[in-house]
């Protein structure tokens, strides 16, 4: 009987890992740099304070996917605290062999209330990456067949302020 027990709780081990041991991993897909226009602060509503900011340009850098951003994208966030920017961003990249793909973002910029008011002020290229958190979900739509691989893929980015009016991200997949 010893044994028999024995047996089944090894075999719930190696079903249990199966099941829930899958480890998470990513693959770089490409940086995204935007130079922002200066924000519509629509000002308090329910939630915080609603900024438009719409992106007066950008670019799309990688090993599968380049391209420009084009007019029209922006970023609708909302300052919800002293500390936290809620991210509600939508993007249409070209990409260089005429492509569109569409992505929404969305996330957090969370810092000290100090390093936030530097960020807002336009300093935030005085800063380091690891001086803020800047993390976003995003989500990809396409017709392409060339990029229709990114409609089921899931991805993250992670973002930087390298310098006043401008916001970057590396995209990853996550696999």
């Amino acid at each position: 009987m010893k044994k028999f027990i024995f047996s089944v709780f090894i075999c719930s081990l190696f079903f249990y890992q199966e099941i829930f041991a899958q480890e998470l991993k990513s693959e770089f897909l490409f940086g995204l740099e935007i130079d922002l226009n200066p924000p519509q602060v629509v000002g308090p509503v329910l939630k915080g304070t609603r900024l438009i900011s719409p992106f007066k340009k950008g670019f799309v850098k990688g090993d599968k996917i380049n391209g420009k951003i084009l007019e029209g994208s922006g970023d609708w966030g909302l300052i919800i605290d002293s500390t936290t920017f809620k991210v509600d961003s939508r993007v249409t990249i070209e990409t260089a062999d005429g492509a569109l793909i569409y992505l929404t973002y969305s996330g957090y910029s969370y810092a000290s209330a100090k390093t936030a008011a530097l960020i807002g002020s336009g300093k935030g290229g005085e800063l380091s990456p690891s001086d803020y958190y800047f993390r976003t979900s995003v989500s990809f739509e396409t017709g392409s067949p060339t990029y229709a691989w990114l409609n089921h893929t899931v991805a993250i980015g992670v973002g930087s302020f390298p310098a006043a009016g401008k916001v970057a991200f590396r995209i990853y997949a996550i696999r």
